[in-house]
């Protein structure tokens, strides 16, 4: 994820991304030091190269993920934040947030049932969700190499990418590269559920 995006999130909730260095005990001076330079950080982007005393730079934290899943994430911590807020007594620490097998992966150090809940939707969303564009139409499975989940035009653009690079050990085909996904979308109107099954054909 670009930095840019990364700090988007970063500044709706900086407290989820800070750490105390583990077995240290700051003084006062130190946690006065350290509050007083988040408050800065928020107001004075230049100055977020400044780091704290033994406690980590949200603004220097990395999402191992692309830029196609910035929204689903925003929405997430946002989702988390205001659920802590609720609660009061509890800010919610992400410890690592990533791509793995294709979905989402949030993981924290722990939080309450609904954040459990926002976290667990979001990771079973992405699935939905290219992570290079964002598009949720055509969405499927990149498997050749890294597994990640591509809408069809981005998975296109690859392949044709490798293509002409001579990236591929032996001839292949794009659907041996690229495999469409398969959901069940609910339709809701006044009168009925439809349940309809949605398939994505792709091109050899």
């Amino acid at each position: 994820m670009t930095k840019e995006n990364s700090n988007k999130i970063v500044e709706l909730y900086p407290e989820m991304f800070t750490f105390t260095t583990r077995g240290y005990e700051h003084n006062v001076f130190q946690k006065g030091y350290n509050k007083a330079l988040a408050y800065i950080h928020k107001h004075i982007k230049w100055t977020r190269k400044i780091d704290y005393i033994q406690q980590t730079n949200p603004y220097k934290y990395e999402f191992a993920v692309g830029d196609g899943w910035f929204r689903l994430i925003y929405e997430l911590v946002h989702g988390i934040m205001v659920n802590d807020l609720k609660k009061g007594d509890w800010i919610t620490k992400v410890t690592q947030c990533k791509e793995k097998f294709g979905g989402l992966r949030f993981y924290v150090t722990g939080t309450s049932d609904k954040n459990w809940s926002l976290i667990r939707n979001a990771e079973q969303k992405s699935y939905g969700v290219c992570e290079e564009s964002g598009s949720e139409v055509e969405v499927g499975t990149w498997v050749q190499g890294w597994t990640q989940t591509l809408c069809r035009q981005i998975a296109l653009r690859r392949y044709y990418d490798k293509m002409d690079k001579n990236e591929f050990a032996q001839p292949t085909k794009f659907d041996e590269c690229w495999k469409p996904s398969h959901k069940a979308e609910t339709i809701v109107t006044k009168r009925k559920r439809i349940s309809h099954l949605i398939c994505f054909n792709s091109i050899g």
